[in-house]
């Protein structure tokens, strides 16, 4: 008689079978997230270092002598109501800082007949992407951030041949001032030159570099350029764009100077963390509930004032006063938001860099 399985052994195995395929299935998923959440980590870490490696090289040969405009803005991030408790945390803001300076090294245009020069202008910034609309371009805070865009534009400055090839915006168009500040590589003035610039065309300047109203002190506009001009605008139909694209996936840019007086960094969104933004380094909007985010403050050193209050400063502003600048200080500490290009770490990753400027 040739022996059989039973039909409940059979089961049995079929059974047993079903619950190792089953955890064989998990683990392989589980093995196939941990690879997929190890690239992201390693792309993110990547991308933290070409970021930080810049800002090292950039702030290494700092040209004191030479201006630095920053702009410090913050908003309250989706999701958090009117309502909602958090609402005046900190971690409830989040930051998209602009800063622009001199420094020197050896540059070197992108093009196809290159120019190179040994001292340049430098801006971060997140930059805005095109819109099917021209009129409603896309601007950085408005964009998921996982798509934003850290931008780095470098213009070298070469002095003129001639006075028909000097630097002069003082009849640019909108479309004139984002080919200048997007897409080209060269700045056709000495750094002597750029600090005589007359201040009418200057606060046009500083306007399209630093994406934001230049105004006096009560609020009076003293830039004219259209707010489609302003900021950096990455194109990818517009290949001359490109090069100011630093880096993909980095969802806030934050810039501060590190004050010995008030042993802090600054600016801060709501330093003591309480129930309430009045002791904010940032203005706030009538009845103290809010950020003003049309009102922008910033610093031009050393042509204009620090709308950061410090009462402990009192020198003015320039190079023997450095390391005491509200903003400026003995060093800057930039705090950034990565992610990974597929989106597997939902909330990214927030790093810190510190460069210290008391060298």
């Amino acid at each position: 008689m040739r022996k059989a399985f039973t039909l409940m052994e059979m089961i049995v195995s079929l059974g047993i079978l079903a619950v190792v395929l089953s955890f064989a299935g998990a683990i392989f998923r589980v093995s196939i997230d941990s690879q997929r959440i190890a690239q992201a980590n390693a792309e993110i870490m990547q991308k933290l270092r070409v970021i930080t490696d810049q800002l090292d090289a950039d702030f290494r040969s700092l040209r004191k002598d030479g201006e630095i405009f920053v702009v410090w803005g913050a908003q309250r991030k989706a999701g958090y109501a009117s309502t909602d408790p958090n609402r005046f945390k900190s971690e409830a803001f989040e930051r998209f800082d602009r800063i622009m300076f001199f420094t020197t090294g050896d540059f070197q245009t992108y093009g196809a007949d290159p120019e190179r020069g040994n001292v340049a202008r430098v801006c971060y910034a997140l930059a805005r992407g095109p819109s099917a609309n021209p009129a409603e371009p896309n601007w950085a805070p408005l964009q998921k951030p996982y798509r934003r865009m850290l931008a780095r534009t470098q213009h070298i400055l070469i002095s003129p041949q001639d006075e028909d090839h000097a630097l002069d915006t003082e009849d640019f168009t909108t479309e004139d001032w984002l080919e200048w500040n997007s897409q080209q590589e060269v700045d056709r003035v000495s750094l002597e030159e750029w600090k005589r610039v007359p201040q009418s065309e200057k606060f046009n300047m500083l306007s399209v570099i630093g994406d934001i109203t230049v105004a006096d002190g009560d609020r009076n506009p003293l830039s004219t350029t259209e707010e489609t001009a302003r900021g950096v605008l990455i194109d990818p139909a517009e290949p001359n764009s490109i090069h100011s694209l630093f880096c993909r996936g980095v969802g806030q840019f934050m810039v501060q100077g590190w004050s010995d007086s008030q042993d802090r960094w600054l600016p801060e969104v709501n330093p003591n963390d309480d129930e309430s933004l009045e002791d904010s380094d940032f203005p706030l909007t009538s009845g103290n509930a809010d950020i003003d985010a049309e009102n922008d403050p910033g610093l031009w050193y050393p042509r204009g004032g620090s709308s950061l209050s410090d009462p402990n400063f009192s020198g003015p502003l320039d190079q023997e006063h450095f390391n005491e600048i509200p903003g400026l200080g003995r060093a800057l500490k930039f705090t950034f938001t990565l992610y990974d290009s597929r989106h597997l770490i939902k909330n990214g990753r927030t790093f810190t860099h510190i460069v210290y400027l008391d060298n």
